[in-house]
């Protein structure tokens, strides 16, 4: 490090569980570039400081995990089609009048379902929370084709909410793309956590912050059919208790590190202009545990 080294980085509350860090700097590496990549711990009232502190020492490029998703994107001068689909960032970048923000995770999630190889056409898909990485992957879950979406979460205004916009947005959308979306509060478990026509779950997408999966939540779990897969957007140690969780139920189950490869490549795409060597973060991911 010189004072032409390049610096980003990523900010949560907490943060000192990601991985970013060694992903991205494993990029750099590979880009034969001088740059560095840090996490910072930003409690959420301090973002705006955060953000314009930052910007005025002029740090390159930001990722951010929650709670900062959907702030970021009401602090950004300006946002890329796909953050403003989503009302949330998780990536900025510098530029000269101030942040531009754009949304990866969609992008990364779609990647991630590819890895994998299931094919989500026609399954009822039952998603688990309503922060900033949810309302980056909806859109581009609904054009997987599923048979339905159900959104739960702990506020039931914020699932509300998140179906009745993206409803919204499909209805503008192609007549092939009228997935219904509902939604309801985590603890309503009426018709024993199945969707609203009593039918089974194909697909759970976890999307909660929380490493412990609550009796309230497993109660949803319980709906699922038969060689159902969980999407756990957690990852790592992280995903310890969903993946017990996932075994015990019968479940296929894939932690989030390859959506963090993925969403973390576009996101040095987003900052850098370069490739990104996606091989050299997976073995970083790997050496890291």
């Amino acid at each position: 490090m010189d004072g032409t080294t390049q610096v980003y980085a990523v900010l949560g509350q907490p943060v000192h569980h990601s991985r970013s860090p060694e992903i991205q700097n494993a990029a750099f590496r590979a880009a034969g570039m001088n740059a560095v990549y840090v996490a910072l711990e930003v409690p959420a009232p301090r973002l705006k400081q955060a953000l314009d502190g930052l910007h005025a020492a002029r740090v390159l490029g930001l990722n951010l995990t929650a709670p900062h998703k959907e702030s970021a994107f009401a602090l950004a001068r300006e946002c890329t089609p796909e953050g403003n689909d989503a009302r949330a960032v998780n990536t900025l970048r510098w530029e000269p009048g101030g942040w531009r923000g754009h949304a990866t995770d969609g992008v990364g999630f779609l990647a991630w379902v590819s890895e994998v190889g299931d094919d989500l056409s026609g399954k009822r898909i039952l998603l688990l929370g309503a922060g900033g990485a949810v309302r980056s992957i909806i859109t581009p879950l609904i054009t997987l084709r599923p048979e339905s979406i159900h959104v739960v979460s702990r506020r039931a205004d914020r699932a509300g909410s998140l179906a009745r916009g993206t409803a919204g947005s499909l209805a503008r959308g192609t007549e092939e793309y009228q997935i219904p979306v509902t939604s309801a509060a985590l603890v309503d478990t009426g018709g024993g956590g199945s969707n609203v026509e009593g039918k089974g779950w194909h697909v759970i997408i976890r999307a909660l912050s929380v490493e412990a999966v609550s009796d309230e939540e497993e109660r949803w779990w319980r709906g699922h059919e038969k060689g159902a897969l969980v999407f756990d957007l957690n990852y790592g140690s992280r995903a310890t208790d969903a993946r017990a969780h996932a075994r015990a139920h019968g479940l296929r189950y894939e932690d989030g590190g390859a959506l963090l490869i993925h969403q973390g490549a576009a996101s040095f795409e987003f900052w850098t202009g370069r490739k990104a060597d996606r091989d050299a973060m997976r073995e970083a991911l790997r050496a890291a545990g």
